[in-house]
């Protein structure tokens, strides 16, 4: 009896099936960078550039908690634009001790910007806003120290995936003031400002984990190999 082990290049398979999946994850990457930055200058625009107007109706509005502002307007500011090009693998790869540095700032940045966030929800309100502003808070400021923790203690890969988490909670602040310039969404008042906040808090909860776990998906269907295939000639013996 005679057997041959077929052996196809499953390996080559699989690297040009990686190689294209990280095209593909580097080109939504960049889509992502480009369109949310749009939106943190809009932001800038619209809300914060009427602010230097101390005339204005938001900067009044504003006038009675402006001691806490200023210090959770900056620090946050610092972490969102800062946070952004930590999620670079050209960056990580070509300067790490950017990378660390810039993410220094992003965690100072946490910790200033969100406890302030509590104490201004409950002055200026409304008051059905003040559990959202403490969770959105306690949220970033969670998944911050963890991906603080892992970062210190080796463990990259679950620093990353804490930061994916962390990110999305300061992303809030952007995407909710987007959302609310829509004069229809504008037009329902109060209620729409309440429905969006907690709508975005609630995706920020889940989302990042669902990325996480679909890249995953992704790298593990790419790295199987099939077990190779055995055949087997058979020959009449004589004899």
């Amino acid at each position: 009896m005679l057997s041959r082990v077929e052996a196809p290049d499953y390996y080559r398979v699989s690297e040009v099936y990686m190689s294209a999946h990280n095209a593909r994850t580097g080109r939504t990457k960049h889509i992502f960078f480009a369109v949310f930055g749009l939106l943190m200058l809009f932001v800038l625009y619209y809300y914060e550039v009427p602010l230097l107007d101390s005339n204005s109706p938001a900067r009044q509005r504003i006038a009675k908690v402006m001691w806490l502002m200023l210090p959770h307007g900056i620090a946050g500011a610092l972490a969102l634009f800062l946070g952004l090009p930590q999620f670079s693998d050209r960056l990580r790869r070509r300067s790490p001790r950017l990378h660390r540095i810039l993410g220094r700032v992003y965690v100072l940045g946490v910790v200033v910007s969100a406890p302030t966030a509590i104490p201004i929800a409950v002055i200026l309100g409304p008051p059905s806003l003040v559990m959202a502003a403490t969770i959105q808070s306690s949220g970033w400021l969670l998944t911050t120290a963890l991906g603080l923790y892992c970062a210190r203690s080796g463990d990259i890969r679950q620093h990353r995936e804490w930061m994916i988490r962390s990110y999305p909670f300061a992303m809030v602040f952007v995407v909710a003031r987007v959302i609310l310039a829509i004069p229809a969404v504008a037009a329902l008042g109060e209620v729409a400002f309440v429905s969006v906040v907690w709508s975005l808090i609630a995706a920020a909860c889940f989302v990042p984990s669902l990325v996480i776990s679909w890249g995953t998906l992704f790298r593990r269907r790419a790295v199987r190999v099939p077990a190779p295939r055995v055949k087997t000639n058979r020959a009449a013996a004589v004899g």
